[in-house]
């Protein structure tokens, strides 16, 4: 994420996850998002807003979470981003 960009979630209700990984399909608004990381699979509920795409990274909220996604270098062959 660029770091002269800083959104502060601070005093919001939503618990926040910050994950190392990559999108294994493209994010769209409505629809739940799949991260691939050294973990496993984590799929959300649906994507309620995209705040930030980055070629580092990528923040989105949930109706739950806000996460916060630093891509890995996989993230650089698949090319998947956001739709």
């Amino acid at each position: 994420m660029e770091k002269n960009k800083v959104i502060n979630f601070q005093n919001h209700p939503k618990k926040e996850l910050h994950l190392t990984g990559y999108l294994s399909l493209p994010l769209r608004v409505g629809e739940r998002a799949w991260i691939i990381s050294n973990s496993g699979i984590h799929p959300t509920s649906e994507v309620e807003k995209i705040w930030e795409v980055s070629e580092s990274g990528i923040l989105f909220e949930t109706k739950n979470i806000i996460y916060r996604l630093d891509y890995t270098a996989a993230n650089a062959k698949t090319g998947v981003i956001c739709a």
